[in-house]
């Protein structure tokens, strides 16, 4: 064992200030005073941290750049935040030279190849539609370090993901190959992508900057590309997240990416050393006892208030939107009943949105593809682009549940706005104002993935019958280990009171 201090895991749990602890950590290792009297759990995890207090070279990763520009007020000189993408960036400046940023780049490999313009492809239906799912999987590839040599694997990866091949696979998986091949070429057109900001450092083996101690937040959310990335740019790591908020499986995070940190770590002549991070300063009492059905070493602190868990009906003379007011959060496994409860709550005279502006233009973008020539002919359209849809995903031979959920929810949101309007732009715009990234003085809906991240004093838990959790579409392990986390999620929202509504 080496005489240099172990790289460290620490498990947080929900609202256990993982995040403060470690800014209030690298504090006291640069001698200044913290603004908590720490946990016992906390002392310990300072303890472990300032045995890297002669390192030199400090930096906190956070989950995206908003993040990132906030850690970097909070942590003291000498230490620096950023993500993982912004550090892969710099590696590609130092070896190749400045590269332009562009979210096009690999649809332009992708024309170079056919030998098109990017308006040619756009009028070849056929090639479009190769092109936009060669394009997703590349970025898929990117994420996982998949090669794309190998047809079975991509055909997997497909499935895993929810990528439909549309009875194209053998052309998509002839192209991927090539396209990232082209795509490691960087100093030819001096461009890269945003997956590329990490894959390329990996792929290409850049230089990447070692510093001495590497604090990694979100560490339950790290892709395979990423964490190559985080082994590569510390000496020592530290790696803070929650195994039970790892709810992003089905969008290229690796679900089982502590644990293989761990391993990774472990067989390093350092070691690695896991430190709990249990107790929640977030929850009440009684909301702690419920996320304990699901994760039992979960820990109120003793100053939490008792808290409330009740559950009050859906619909009917006493329904729970007679409780909920300007503030309080309300969550579901699915976004379509969170389209019918706002409309519900506007037509009160009451400001409310749903969390989530890409999800509305993800709507938007399949309202457009249709081309319907009114309501009545949306409406017509959704229902036969749903049945296609389904039956195309249940002729696999690994249907996925995952993308079935999917194809339902979006029909039914559709169906909701459209109900609610005559003309398709009319139906266009209002889901363009109901859904937002914005935080309003009103009711915030939102499904459980949108609200990771989120608190609120009061929430309402939607189970609705269109919307269980766990969803009975989730029949694989992954899957269904993922379910789990999202209703831990969804409990541990509330701060005071927790409400299902049923």
């Amino acid at each position: 064992m080496s005489s240099q201090p172990q790289h460290l895991i620490v498990k947080a749990l929900a609202g256990t200030g993982k995040t403060s602890s470690m800014v209030e950590g690298l504090k006291v290792m640069k001698g200044k005073a913290s603004i908590f009297t720490p946990s016992p759990q906390q002392a310990e995890i300072w303890e472990t941290m300032a045995l890297s207090v002669k390192a030199k070279k400090i930096a906190a990763v956070a989950f995206n750049k908003s993040i990132a520009t906030v850690l970097q007020q909070q942590v003291p000189a000498g230490c620096e935040a950023m993500t993982l993408h912004s550090m892969g960036f710099r590696s590609i400046k130092q070896s190749v030279g400045y590269c332009k940023v562009n979210k096009w780049r690999v649809m332009n490999v992708i024309c170079s190849l056919y030998g098109m313009e990017f308006k040619e492809l756009r009028q070849d239906k056929t090639k479009a539609n190769i092109a936009r799912i060669t394009e997703k999987l590349v970025g898929l590839c990117k994420m996982t370090l998949i090669s794309g040599n190998d047809t079975e694997e991509l055909a997997g990866m497909a499935s895993h993901y929810d990528v439909d091949t549309n009875g194209c696979s053998d052309e998509v998986f002839e192209l991927v190959p090539q396209v990232l091949e082209a795509c490691k070429e960087v100093e030819e057109d001096r461009e890269i992508d945003f997956n590329d900001m990490i894959w390329l450092p990996i792929i290409l083996n850049l230089p990447v900057f070692k510093h001495a101690l590497l604090i990694v937040d979100e560490s339950q959310d790290l892709n395979r590309c990423q964490q190559e990335l985080a082994l590569k740019a510390g000496s020592r790591l530290i790696l803070v997240g929650d195994r039970n908020q790892a709810i992003y499986g089905f969008a290229g995070a690796d679900a089982e990416s502590m644990d293989n940190m761990y391993d990774r770590l472990s067989e390093t002549t350092r070691g690695c050393q896991v430190l709990p991070l249990t107790v929640t300063r977030r929850c009440g009492r009684a909301i702690v006892q419920e996320a304990q059905k699901y994760v039992p070493e979960f820990e109120a602190h003793e100053n939490n208030p008792d808290g409330l868990v009740r559950s009050m009906p859906f619909s009917g003379q006493k329904s729970y939107r007679e409780d909920a007011e300007a503030g309080d959060m309300i969550l579901c496994r699915v976004n379509a009943p969170l389209v019918s409860e706002c409309f519900k709550f506007l037509r009160e005279g009451r400001a409310a949105n749903i969390q989530g502006r890409d999800i509305g233009q993800g709507l938007i973008s399949t309202i457009k593809k249709l081309n319907a020539e009114d309501t009545t002919d949306l409406v017509e359209k959704i229902g036969t682009w749903l049945a296609k849809e389904e039956t195309k995903e249940r002729a696999r031979k690994s249907p996925n549940e995952n993308r079935l959920i999917n194809l339902q929810d979006r029909h039914d949101c559709i169906l909701i706005f459209a109900a609610n309007r005559e003309t398709v732009e009319g139906t266009i715009k209002e889901i363009e104002e109901v859904f937002t990234d914005t935080v309003k003085n009103g009711v915030l809906l939102s499904s459980v993935h949108k609200a990771k991240g989120l608190e609120s004093d009061r929430v309402f838990i939607l189970k609705h019958k269109d919307a269980p959790m766990p969803h009975p579409m989730a029949t694989k392990a992954w899957q269904q280990e993922q379910e789990k986390n999202l209703i831990y999620v969804a409990i541990t929202r509330a701060k005071n009171e927790l409400v299902y509504v049923t």
